[in-house]
């Protein structure tokens, strides 16, 4: 089966005409997590791309707008770009645009939106959630959109995304990783949250114990589920392993000011620092304690890495 590949498409305002050579099916959002609501959006905004014969294009931004418009600095991100176009790439996606927010693009109208982003991109329908918004948000949002558009494309809204009543969205999914709610997160994103980077060197203090960890180096903007040990499954040399991570800040050896996060990957015993590393997170089991003694922490890991093995055996009795 042949791979799919989405066309990735760096973008500045005002937007340059004739960016693809026919008109596009354009969905809009941020779409962080490409969770749930999201693939229900998408999967909306492709259907209508295979009825008209055109290709879908999703338009999102290289940062949240709250960066920019709230001072968010610290803003926690589920997906980093790479993450995101990965996701398009298998929701079936032909081309993801990414507009460089800035400051003075934050400052546009509606109008100016429409005109020189939207129409732009050469757009015959946009696909969009209810709550969408292209500018101030009293104006700027799907209820305006049709006067703005003035009949130059056709307009699908996409209706509030729910499960057992609350909202399927990226806000809550952030709160959700870290509180460790991390079956929660499963649930709302459709998949288990997952953080990437290469293997680092850490402290190997787990070597001495005999629990060899690898120290992931991960992007400094994703979503650090909180401080604890997890049932995990850790890619390391192509493959999958059943793993236990710890998030925390080694109080055992007194560095309280850096988080570390560290993988014991079961039935693995080889050197791998400075390959790529990705962690699958499934379900939080405890939190981070302070040891007397090295051998009080052994003990605890002995007992973290059985309780976790009888987790996944579970999962994989389930799952058949």
């Amino acid at each position: 089966m042949k791979e799919s590949i989405v066309q990735l498409i760096h973008l500045n305002y005002p937007v340059e005409e004739h960016i693809t050579p026919s008109k596009v099916v354009l969905a809009l959002g941020f779409f962080d997590g490409v969770h749930k609501g999201h693939k229900r959006l998408l999967q909306m905004a492709k259907e209508v791309a295979e009825k008209k014969n055109l290709p879908l294009m999703v338009m999102t931004f290289d940062r949240h707008p709250s960066e920019v418009y709230a001072g968010k600095k610290d803003f926690a991100y589920i997906d980093d770009l790479d993450e995101k176009a990965d996701k398009m790439a298998h929701a079936g996606v032909d081309y993801l645009a990414v507009i460089k927010f800035t400051e003075a693009f934050s400052k546009i109208s509606g109008q100016e939106f429409v005109d020189n982003v939207i129409v732009k991109l050469n757009a015959d329908t946009v696909v969009a959630g209810f709550d969408y918004t292209y500018g101030p948000k009293d104006v700027a949002n799907m209820e305006h959109l049709p006067a703005f558009s003035k009949g130059r494309f056709d307009i699908v809204t996409v209706p509030k995304q729910t499960m057992d009543g609350q909202k399927i969205g990226s806000t809550e999914i952030r709160k959700a990783i870290a509180d460790g709610k991390m079956e929660l997160v499963y649930e709302l994103l459709g998949h288990h949250y997952v953080m990437s980077g290469t293997i680092g060197h850490g402290k190997r203090n787990g070597h001495k114990l005999g629990y060899p960890t690898a120290n992931l180096v991960w992007n400094n903007k994703k979503a650090i589920p909180k401080i604890g040990v997890y049932a995990t499954r850790t890619w390391v040399d192509g493959k999958w392993y059943d793993s236990m991570t710890s998030v925390g800040y080694n109080v055992t050896i007194g560095d309280s000011q850096q988080i570390f996060i560290e993988s014991n990957l079961f039935d693995f015993d080889k050197d791998v620092y400075g390959q790529k590393m990705t962690i699958k997170w499934y379900k939080y089991t405890r939190g981070e304690v302070k040891f007397n003694s090295f051998a009080e922490l052994k003990d605890q890991l002995a007992k973290d890495k059985t309780e976790i093995e009888n987790y996944f055996a579970k999962l994989e009795l389930e799952e058949k």
